[in-house]
């Protein structure tokens, strides 16, 4: 068994017995609160503790599930850890004026003490992941005494980092098939997520270049084979520890091309995982450390919002976050639901955006990840692929008797894509739910003999800009390179059609095909909610591909909703299906307001 199966904590051989515990930390990373940040804390009974650099932005959407496993793996092996989101990136909060990182210093200084004073642990392991790994490097010598520093995927100079930064920007904006957003002011938001303009300036300017490191430090390069970066900086660390004694011992980054491509696509790189976790745990011994209850804030206070993280669900697996009003309490909870494998930051952050917003109108609301999402572990039962399956809908339901149990009744459910799938017929399961709105939904019924792999990849992919991917140069080239893969997506978007056809003759076929039993099964369903007395509000971005799903069952013009009085349609112009640009982030939280407020 790998340490990344699940299982009970192993202390590293010759160990002593295991101490007391003081508290029982969540085996899956306890939530706490410190410094105006969110992070979650992992027990352990080592002699050594492990404080996680996170990357940012984009990359960090996509390695959380990774950095979620990694730090499972390192309280299994018996040695606590901690990760967090630094200010401005994740669930913390950005400070009105940002210049420069002293506050991102500040906050991992306070990682630092709050990791010490829990596990009892002097010594630490950083571990930097992309911009995580280049602080690391910056405050290793403040952070002192260390056993060890891994450099995963690092960035060794800020210059270099920004470049990179624009450049996969507009990469992302042509795969999804928009153009730049004009009101981002940084020209490097990647996927809607952005670095604040004061904090690029000091960004640029980070290099490693006379980089200070205590005295014998050890470190890990998790290198990407082939990049010129690693191999320099790899130069640089070596020459830089040759006097102190220190050694570099450099590791390839297997399946590091695969990571930061998508989120929902993203998978662990357990190869790699592993060989982090194995050079760490040799640098660690077990000792009769207890685990302190840790020392944290019970809240995270901003502008109109208080914030509370939490678990919740079978065994604790579940990772929420409640935010509520600073002031009264007014109107129906709001309940978010994942779309595809988004941490409940949401893409481009749109959900922290949106349940701070609902704060300050008076309305609660609780953001959570499924299981197998950002911060919640997947059952050991759990479907390999649990998108579009009960495990989903199962989740959501969890997550109405945790609002529930909070004093937070009938809450109101929005989802976005596969999650508004999973909020549909959550809905439908679940008599508490009086309200739901459905954001680009691309399913309301599955059909089992669907493959949900082709239907995650090619889900946004039409005849149309199929055969102008093609024509372009770009897709020629991935064409000819056998980067793009023509039979699948081909047969999914015949598929597709075939399917249309199929169920919109179903009302004159009715039971007699597979796709008519799925017309009638859509409108049982819908006929429920009715019978409840349900709003149910139907979003679109204009000419999304959800509107063919829709159409397929109501009519192009929606002119079957007639049959279901509380359904209401809006089209949002001008947003691609993710809302990436800012301006159309804008025009669904103005929507939203106006319905959670109605």
């Amino acid at each position: 068994m790998t340490a990344f199966a699940r299982s009970s904590q192993t202390v590293p051989a010759g160990s002593a017995p295991a101490p007391t515990v003081r508290r029982a930390l969540s085996p899956f990373g306890e939530p706490v609160v410190f410094a105006g940040s969110m992070g979650l804390l992992y027990p352990g009974r080592s002699d050594v503790a492990v404080l996680m650099l996170g990357p940012v932005g984009y990359e960090e959407l996509c390695l959380r599930a990774s950095w979620q496993r990694l730090a499972e793996g390192f309280s299994q092996a018996g040695i606590a850890c901690l990760r967090f989101d630094y200010p401005g990136q994740g669930a913390a909060p950005e400070p009105e004026a940002t210049a420069g990182l002293d506050d991102w210093f500040a906050t991992i200084r306070a990682a630092a003490a709050l990791l010490r004073d829990a596990s009892g642990c002097e010594r630490l392991v950083l571990v930097g992941h992309g911009l995580g790994a280049a602080l690391a490097l910056q405050v290793a010598q403040a952070l002192a005494p260390l056993a060890g520093i891994v450099l995963m995927a690092p960035v060794a100079q800020g210059r270099r980092y920004r470049r990179e930064l624009s450049v996969w920007s507009h990469m992302l904006c042509d795969r999804i098939g928009i153009g730049p957003d004009p009101d981002d002011d940084t020209g490097c938001a990647v996927a809607g997520i952005r670095i604040a303009p004061g904090r690029l300036k000091a960004i640029v300017a980070l290099t490693t270049e006379g980089t200070e490191l205590p005295a014998g430090t050890e470190i890990l390069l998790v290198e990407r084979p082939g990049h010129a970066g690693d191999e320099a900086l790899a130069e640089t660390l070596t020459a830089a520890l040759a006097d102190p004694g220190g050694a570099v011992t450099r590791m390839p980054y297997q399946g590091h091309d695969l990571l930061t491509i998508d989120p929902t696509a993203a998978r662990p790189p357990l190869a790699t995982l592993e060989g982090v976790l194995g050079w760490v745990r040799a640098r660690a011994t077990a000792a009769a450390v207890s685990m302190a209850s840790p020392r944290t804030d019970a809240v995270l206070r901003g502008d109109g919002f208080v914030e509370t993280p939490f678990r919740f669900g079978p065994g604790g697996r579940l990772l929420g976050i409640l935010c509520e009003p600073a002031g009264m309490l007014v109107g129906a909870p709001v309940l978010f639901v994942n779309a595809g494998r988004d941490y409940h930051i949401g893409w481009a952050r749109v959900t922290v955006d949106q349940a701070r917003c609902f704060a300050r109108l008076g309305i609660a609301s609780l953001r959570f990840d499924f299981g197998g999402v950002g911060d919640s572990p997947a059952a050991s039962d759990a479907p390999a692929e649990f998108l579009y399956s009960q495990s989903q809908i199962d989740d959501v339901v969890s997550a109405i008797d945790a609002l529930e149990a909070r004093g937070l009744s009938e809450p109101i459910l929005i989802g976005r894509c596969s999650g508004a799938y999973a909020a549909f017929n959550a809905a439908v399961a679940d008599a508490r739910v009086r309200r739901l709105v459905l954001i680009n939904n691309e399913r309301f019924v599955w059909d089992p003999d669907e493959s949900v792999d082709d239907a995650i990849r090619y889900a946004h992919r039409s005849v149309g800009d199929f055969g102008a991917t093609l024509r372009s140069r770009a897709g020629l080239r991935r064409l000819l390179t056998g980067q793009l893969r023509v039979g699948p997506a081909a047969r999914h978007i015949l598929y597709r059609w075939l399917k249309r056809v199929s169920v919109s003759l179903a009302p004159l076929l009715g039971p007699l095909t597979k796709h008519g039993r799925l017309h009638r099964e859509c409108h049982r369903r819908m006929a429920v909610l009715a019978a409840r007395e349900a709003d149910v509000h139907l979003l679109y971005a204009d000419g999304d591909v959800g509107l063919k799903e829709f159409a397929t069952y109501f009519g192009a013009g929606g002119e079957r909703l007639a049959a279901y009085p509380r359904t209401s349609l809006g089209i949002i112009a001008g947003a691609d299906h993710n809302f990436t640009h800012r301006a159309a982030a804008g025009r669904l939280l103005s929507a939203l307001c106006g319905i959670v407020t109605r």
